[in-house]
């Protein structure tokens, strides 16, 4: 099973290694028997990157700090001025400060969402609260695109889970992902091999309904090595080499000679290099390494001893540059963690932000650097929020709560108006005070930068309600 963090914790030389992935969760059957055709006008040839910060990221000490508010409310761990006049971050990202010009900071954002649980979830990445639950952002996409890019055979849709957080806030981000009412093949490819289904019930049940979901096929074409011989590429091509065999002799693919051979670049081609760290240049890994970081996260077995493990996220944005290059549309990478109440269940602001702070300002900082130098600024938009805020007043115990009312929101990239900020909050980082910027404006905003909707509205065969969903919100206004 490909997995972002090794069995053993890592040292900053296991950066370097790659597992394999589950190939039955490619969506190979999506590629196999999916609409391949290339001649889709409305679809733009750019790529989503998600970073999702589970738990509610403060704004008060991320993008918008408030060092004036009163005691008990102001900005808790100072601020560093950034390259745009008059704007200040918190203090935990000198290096996005420094590249703040190539940033739009949204300070007017809001979402309704408050708390974790996976229907909040779907609410975000839906930009809707209808009942039941729409496709996810990720799934409309996958739908209008087609699962697989028709050339190099990468998934539309993919999800990185780091394998690091709080398995609270993961399953319910995982989950959060579904694809509502279109088939399971529109849900997200995750290379973890985990599966994210439908949820029917709760508690120890679901996760035994969570394997059950595995068809027999996905099964036989799963592809798992053990870390500790996934840092040999070696082996890695000789399990690629074995799953291709299989398809020679596999009824199921009999009928299929094209179908085959698509299977076949999948398995040997951009698809398996996209995984490939190793041919990464050192000093561009180097660049994107947090593995020496390590972060605060909840444990829930107990409560009073927060482990201590190292950051996976520039590894998760290494790769999904890699994956938007090999040609992924939206790229999903979770980020769980930041629910920083200190209450028992997760840790306080200072031991939260000492950790996750960081490893933020590294990763995507060199995956600005990363993706300037490739000349992919204006195909790849960079999105970094999560599912609320964190409450303009610190908590007893010197946490925040949950707070929708405002929520921090960067962007970068995409071809858009950089080096901006969009609204306005009020002097406590409780609410905006401009046009709020709305979860529906969000998801509009991410859609239509992956297609363009006056062309699909010239194909009268486009399901009318995925139109809808493209244009239920006004993207957000001042990036063109």
């Amino acid at each position: 099973m490909f997995s972002i963090r090794p069995d053993n914790i890592p040292t900053r030389r296991a950066f370097l290694r790659i597992g394999a992935f589950g190939l039955g969760a490619l969506g190979l059957s999506g590629l196999l028997h999916g609409n391949q055709s290339v001649d889709k006008p409305w679809v733009r040839g750019k790529s989503v990157v998600w970073l999702w910060l589970g738990g509610g990221p403060p704004q008060a000490e991320t993008w918008d700090p408030k060092p004036d508010a009163p005691d008990g409310v102001r900005t808790m761990f100072g601020t560093v001025k950034t390259s745009l006049p008059g704007i200040a971050f918190g203090s935990h990202f000198p290096k996005l400060a420094e590249r703040a010009n190539r940033l739009v900071v949204v300070r007017s954002f809001q979402t309704p969402c408050k708390d974790h649980q996976e229907n909040w979830v779907r609410t975000m990445l839906t930009g809707t609260e209808a009942k039941p639950s729409p496709p996810s952002a990720g799934s409309v996409y996958s739908f209008l695109r087609g699962t697989n890019h028709p050339t190099t055979g990468m998934p539309s849709y993919v999800l990185l889970d780091s394998g690091n957080n709080g398995e609270f806030l993961q399953e319910h981000f995982l989950r959060g992902n579904t694809p509502g009412d279109l088939p399971e093949a529109y849900a997200p490819f995750n290379p973890a091999g985990v599966v994210v289904p439908r949820p029917k019930s709760t508690g120890p049940q679901r996760r035994a309904e969570s394997e059950a979901t595995f068809s027999p096929l996905l099964r036989n074409m799963e592809l798992r090595l053990p870390a500790d011989r996934a840092a040999d590429r070696r082996e890695l091509l000789k399990g690629l080499d074995a799953a291709a065999r299989s398809l020679e002799t596999d009824p199921a693919y009999a009928p299929h000679d094209a179908y085959r051979e698509q299977a076949y670049r999948v398995l040997k081609g951009s698809v398996a290099e996209a995984f490939q760290l190793d041919r990464e240049d050192a000093k561009t890994v180097e660049r994107y390494d947090t593995s020496d970081i390590t972060l605060t996260c909840p444990n829930f077995l107990n409560l009073a001893d927060f482990p201590r493990r190292p950051s996976m996220l520039g590894r998760q944005m290494l790769l999904a540059r890699r994956l938007c290059e090999a040609g992924a549309g939206l790229v999903m990478v979770e980020n769980c963690g930041w629910d920083f109440h200190n209450e028992g269940l997760n840790p306080g602001m200072q031991a939260g932000l000492e950790g996750f702070g960081p490893q933020l300002d590294r990763a995507v900082s060199a995956f600005l650097d990363d993706v300037k130098d490739r000349g992919l600024e204006d195909r790849i938009l960079l999105v970094v929020c999560g599912e609320m805020g964190r409450t303009p007043k610190i908590n007893p115990k010197g946490g925040r709560d949950h707070w929708p009312t405002l929520a921090p929101l960067l962007l970068a990239g995409g071809g858009y108006k950089m080096g901006q900020v969009i609204g306005k909050s009020d002097a406590q980082a409780s609410r905006p005070t401009t046009s709020p910027v709305m979860t529906a404006d969000l998801i509009s905003t991410v859609l239509q930068t992956l297609l363009d909707p006056t062309k699909l509205r010239l194909f009268p065969n486009i399901r009318a309600d995925m139109l809808r969903r493209i244009e239920q919100g006004t993207p957000i206004p001042g990036l063109t």
